[in-house]
C-alpha cells in the first residue's frame, strides 16, 4: 500500500504552538493527522515526517514546544500505548520518542523551568494528567479525583512563567466546561475558572499576569478572564469551533480556527483581529478531471468560490507551493465536465456531460475557447473519458449510448468500438503510441483491450466483483512501444488506485492512510513522469501526489 508524499489541499487547524529559537508556527492538520512547519508569516514549510503506522487510526495530535525551542507531538494508535515525538524545530529533525503508558493523549505542555513533561490522558479507566521528565520517567500523576468536581475530558494544558500553576481546561459533560488551576509539583487544587462562555473549552494560555485566555469550540469565542475569574474580554468573528491557542511573538493572541479552515492573529488589547492566515495551497472545489502539461504545469477542474459553476484551474507548481497561473472559463459556461486531455500541441480538450445532449469543448493553450465539437445520429450523452492518439484523432466513450468512439477534430466518427460482451456503460478509454485502445465499463470489473481498428485483443479481468465504480484507466508508461502497466482509479469497494500489470496482476494499491482524519473520493489520476510520480484529484479539494 502506498500513500502520498504531498498533497495540496486547506488547512484544518487544530493545536498551535510557535518556537521560541525562530518564531516558526507549528499546527495540527486536522485533514490529514499531520504537522505542518509554516514561516512566522504562515507560510507553509514542510510537513513533518511522524513515524506512525499509516494503518492504524490514531487520537488527534497534540502539540507543545518549550523554552529550547524543541517541538512535542503526542499521539496514540489505537489499541496500542501514546508516543511524545521530539523534534527538532530548526530542521525539523525527529530526536527523541518517548513512550507513554496510556493510549489516548489529550493535551501536553512542558514546564518553562525544568522541562518536565505534562500530558492529560482520558482512557476508558484512567483520566488523568501525568507528569513525566524530560527523558519520559514518569514523576507523578493526578487523578481524575484530586479535582473537584472530578477531571471529566482534559483538552488543554498550560502553565505560568514560574511553572508553580497548572491549568487543566476540561471539556466535561455537564451543562459548563471549565478550566482547573492546580499546583504543579502537588496537584492541589488552586482554583477553578466557570464562565457562561465556557462550554467546551479547547485551548487555555495565560499571560505573565496570569490573566486567563480559554478558546472554546462551542461557544465560538476566546474568553479572558482576570486571575479572580472577572471577565476582562471575549475575541470573536465569526470563528467556528475555534481550538488551538498560543501566544505569538509580539504577545498577541493567535488562534486556529478549525472549522473555518484558517488561523487568526487578534490584538490581545483590543481584541481586533489583525491578520487572517490560510493555506497558500489553491482553493479546489469538488476537482474531477486532472492532466500534466508537457512544462510540468496541471490542469484541474473546481467549482467556482461560490459554488456556482466549473472553471479550470491552471496551476504552475513549486517545492512548497502551487499558483493558479490561467483559469479557463468558457462562456456559456461548463454544463458538466468530466473528461479532459491534452494535444501534442498544448491545446485542451474536456468533455462535457450537459444536459440534455453532451459535447467537447476545444481550448488553445491561452484558455480561449476554439470550437465545440457534437455528433449526430445519435448525439453525444453524458460523455465521460476522452483520450487522444499521435495523430490528433479523439477518443471519446459516450457513456449514454453505450459506445466508444474515434472521431476527428471536425466531429465526423471514424469507428465505432464493439466489445464481446457487448459494452454497457463504459467510463473511461486510453490510447497507447501505437494504437492500442483500452475500455473500461463499469458494469464488469475488466478492461478491454482492441486493436485501433476494432480488433478485440483481450479482457483484462481485474477484480473478483461485478462492478467497480467510475473506473479511471491511467497507462504507465503511457509511451511505451508494448503493454503498459495499467492504473485503475476506483471509489469502490474502497477508494484507491490500483496498478496492474499489463494482464491484470495488482502490483500496488495507492491510497491515504487510516491514520488520517478523513474520507477521500479519487475521481481522476495522471501520471507526472518528469517527476515519477502519480497526480490524483479528490473530490474533496485536494491534489494528491504518490511516489511511483
Amino acid at each position: 500500500m502506498h500513500y502520498p508524499s504531498r498533497l495540496l489541499s486547506y488547512w484544518i487547524p487544530t493545536d498551535i504552538v510557535i518556537s521560541q529559537v525562530n518564531k516558526h508556527i507549528f499546527i495540527a492538520d486536522m485533514s490529514f493527522n499531520r504537522v505542518l512547519h509554516l514561516s512566522s508569516e504562515a507560510i507553509y514549510i514542510s510537513t513533518l515526517s511522524l513515524p506512525i503506522d499509516p494503518s492504524k487510526t490514531y487520537s488527534p495530535i497534540k502539540l507543545a514546544v518549550d523554552v529550547a525551542g524543541y517541538l512535542y507531538v503526542a499521539t496514540g494508535a489505537n489499541n496500542s500505548f501514546a508516543l511524545i515525538y521530539k523534534y527538532r524545530t530548526t530542521d525539523d529533525q525527529l530526536i527523541k520518542n518517548i513512550s507513554l503508558s496510556f493510549y489516548v493523549p489529550t493535551a501536553l505542555t512542558i514546564s518553562p523551568i525544568d522541562g518536565n513533561i505534562y500530558v492529560a490522558n482520558t482512557d476508558i479507566d484512567d483520566t488523568a494528567v501525568y507528569i513525566l521528565n524530560s527523558n519520559g520517567q514518569q514523576m507523578n500523576k493526578f487523578n481524575a479525583s484530586s479535582f473537584s468536581p472530578p477531571l471529566g475530558r482534559p483538552t488543554a494544558l498550560t502553565m505560568d512563567k514560574t511553572a508553580e500553576r497548572l491549568y487543566v481546561a476540561d471539556r466535561n459533560e455537564v451543562p459548563t466546561g471549565r478550566v482547573f488551576v492546580i499546583h504543579s509539583q502537588t496537584g492541589k487544587q488552586l482554583q477553578a475558572y466557570v464562565n457562561t462562555n465556557i462550554y467546551r473549552p479547547a485551548g487555555v494560555v495565560v499571560d505573565a499576569n496570569l490573566n486567563v485566555y480559554i478558546a472554546d469550540m462551542a461557544t465560538n469565542c476566546i474568553v479572558a478572564l482576570m486571575p479572580n475569574g472577572t471577565l476582562i474580554r471575549t475575541y470573536t468573528n465569526s470563528l467556528y469551533s475555534p481550538q488551538g491557542l498560543t501566544f505569538s511573538a509580539d504577545g498577541n493572541l493567535l488562534l486556529s480556527d478549525t472549522l473555518d479552515k484558517r488561523i487568526v492573529l487578534f490584538d490581545i488589547t483590543t481584541a481586533k483581529i489583525l491578520q487572517v492566515y490560510s493555506s497558500n495551497d489553491p482553493l479546489l472545489i469538488s476537482p474531477r478531471l486532472v492532466t500534466v502539461f508537457s512544462n510540468g504545469d496541471i490542469y484541474v477542474n473546481s467549482l467556482t468560490n461560490n459554488g456556482a459553476y466549473n472553471i479550470i484551474k491552471k496551476l504552475t507548481m513549486t517545492k512548497s507551493s502551487a499558483n493558479v497561473t490561467q483559469i479557463i472559463d468558457p462562456k456559456p459556461h461548463f454544463g458538466f465536465p468530466v473528461g479532459l486531455i491534452l494535444n501534442n500541441n498544448d491545446a485542451i480538450y474536456v468533455t462535457d456531460a450537459d444536459i440534455p445532449y453532451g459535447y467537447i469543448h476545444i481550448f488553445a493553450p491561452n484558455g480561449t475557447e476554439t470550437s465545440r465539437i457534437y455528433t449526430s445520429d445519435p448525439a453525444l450523452k453524458s460523455p465521460n473519458g476522452i483520450s487522444i492518439d499521435l495523430q490528433g484523432n479523439l477518443y471519446v466513450v459516450d457513456s449514454g449510448n453505450s459506445r466508444v468512439i474515434k472521431l476527428f477534430t471536425n466531429g465526423t466518427i471514424i469507428q465505432n468500438y464493439k466489445t464481446t460482451p457487448p459494452l454497457q456503460f463504459p467510463y473511461d478509454v486510453k490510447v497507447r503510441n501505437d494504437g492500442v485502445v483500452y475500455i473500461s465499463d463499469i458494469r464488469c470489473a475488466c478492461i478491454y483491450q482492441l486493436t485501433n481498428d476494432g480488433e478485440q485483443i483481450a479482457v483484462i479481468q481485474l477484480e473478483e466483483r461485478p462492478y467497480l465504480v467510475r473506473p479511471f484507466i491511467t497507462l504507465f508508461p503511457s509511451a511505451t512501444p508494448g503493454n503498459p502497466d495499467i492504473l485503475l482509479t476506483i471509489t469502490y469497494p474502497s477508494p484507491q488506485i490500483n496498478h496492474y500489470t499489463p494482464n491484470g496482476t495488482l502490483i500496488a494499491s495507492y491510497t491515504i492512510p487510516t491514520s488520517a482524519l478523513t474520507d477521500w473520493d479519487p475521481y481522476a489520476s495522471t501520471i507526472d513522469e518528469k517527476c515519477h510520480c502519480l497526480v490524483v484529484a479528490e473530490s474533496g479539494g485536494r491534489l494528491m501526489f504518490f511516489d511511483l
